[in-house]
């Protein structure tokens, strides 16, 4: 059950010279075909400013890239210039094969006994634990005061914590106050990137 999932991930530089991290979990028979399409990711192009449509780019590319092939996947990015003009944007997690929509305030079940909690904002995780635990961190994650790098990095360490053989972890990576963070682990394979 622990090593049901493989981990794959890495940070790449855009074409447009954004900075993308990408972490996502796979069938480990996937893992190659997995990793070998980190690649397709470096031509994303950001052609609007809004941070709907941002979410949007990122969401609808994973999906295509990942669709029938990974369990679930997360980015971030960090795009250069805007971070001082919007507020928050560049971070989505979420399964590949469902349509990209906008995060509400989620918490479900997934294969294998893991959840993921996203919310408009994030940051979003996937963890390997009870109902009850997830629900608690997602009351936290929603009850949160304070800066977000603050926020970000309290729910990275105790979903290390609750959940140490398998998660996956995404906090936004571009606009003010923010903290760009990509993390996975399964299967004894630990990844994290910062944009």
């Amino acid at each position: 059950m622990m090593d049901d999932y493989a981990a794959f991930g890495a940070r790449i530089i855009t074409g447009q010279g954004n900075r993308l991290a990408l972490a996502g979990l796979c069938p480990p028979e996937r893992l190659a075909e997995c990793e070998s399409r980190l690649e397709q990711f470096r031509p994303l192009r950001f052609s609007s400013k809004d941070p709907v449509e941002i979410d949007r780019a990122i969401a609808g590319r994973l999906a295509e890239v990942y669709r029938g092939k990974a369990a679930a996947v997360g980015a971030t990015v960090s795009i250069k210039g805007l971070s001082q003009e919007i507020f928050r944007t560049g971070g989505v997690l979420g399964r590949p094969e469902f349509s990209p929509e906008d995060a509400g305030d989620e918490l479900e079940a997934l294969d294998g006994g893991l959840w993921m909690y996203t919310a408009s904002g994030g940051p979003g995780w996937i963890g390997r634990f009870s109902r009850e635990t997830a629900g608690q961190l997602a009351r936290l994650a929603r009850s949160h005061q304070g800066a977000y790098p603050v926020k970000a990095n309290d729910l990275y360490r105790r979903l290390l914590r609750l959940s140490p053989q398998t998660y996956l972890f995404v906090s936004d990576g571009t606009g003010y106050d923010s903290f760009g963070l990509c993390a996975v682990k399964s299967g004894g394979k630990e990844l994290a990137f910062i944009v």
